[in-house]
């Protein structure tokens, strides 16, 4: 399998995206000839938006709209958009063969995930199942404020209770809530516990190079070294 990342995250709005776009377009600037992909996004009405914006990001446009992803216009999980229009849940199978399919010839691959690590697909299957599928390791996306330690925790015991690789947690920087003093000790703690590397990531500029450069100074492309 080509080397890569699984983008994860403990829910959804936590800077996956960002942190997506901002370390695909690193890998680009490198030289490192990225995929970026988003299989399965919901909440899609005329345009697929993380998908366009990941697809950007490695100067791939044809990514966005390629065949045999899944989309849906309701902004729910795969498996509860399907069950309230009576429309198929995407198969964990079929979205897996067709990333491998884009993904040949790549360098690096990037699959962002929707929602959290568990997220169900269809009544059995959920983001996990997709991870491991695809044979990569998980890159843990959560917003640094009061509550991650729990959420993120919860998200690796999990992971590893399916066998799961996780490369490093990412502690995404959002505006401060008034008065949370937990930044300052998040990534200590997460750390100890989880024995992997806990990295930062910087709020900056919603731009492709601004993302690539806080990217490379948290450390993300040395996990793919």
């Amino acid at each position: 399998m080509i080397p890569g990342l699984f983008v994860t995250g403990t829910s959804t709005a936590v800077g996956k995206t960002h942190i997506s776009r901002g370390l695909t377009r690193a890998l680009w600037l490198a030289g490192r000839r990225p995929v970026a992909i988003k299989p399965i996004e919901t909440g899609v009405t005329t345009e697929s938006g993380d998908a366009t914006a990941l697809a950007r990001a490695c100067q791939r446009p044809e990514l966005a709209a390629a065949a045999g992803l899944y989309r849906a216009t309701l902004p729910l999980a795969p498996y509860a958009a399907a069950l309230h229009t009576d429309d198929t849940a995407p198969s964990l199978a079929a979205i897996a063969g067709r990333v491998r399919e884009l993904a040949a010839g790549a360098g690096t691959l990037v699959v962002e995930g929707a929602g959290g690590l568990l997220v169900p697909l269809d009544a059995h299957n959920t983001m996990a199942e997709l991870a491991a599928a695809l044979e990569l390791p998980l890159l843990i996306v959560a917003r640094d404020e009061l509550g991650v330690l729990s959420a993120v925790l919860t998200c690796a015991e999990s992971a590893r209770a399916r066998g799961l690789p996780i490369a490093a947690v990412v502690l995404s920087a959002h505006a401060p809530l008034a008065g949370d003093p937990s930044p300052a000790t998040n990534q200590r703690i997460l750390r100890e516990r989880l024995r992997l590397p806990v990295l930062g990531f910087p709020r900056c500029d919603d731009d492709d190079d601004a993302l690539a450069r806080a990217a490379e100074a948290a450390g993300l492309l040395a996990l793919l070294r």
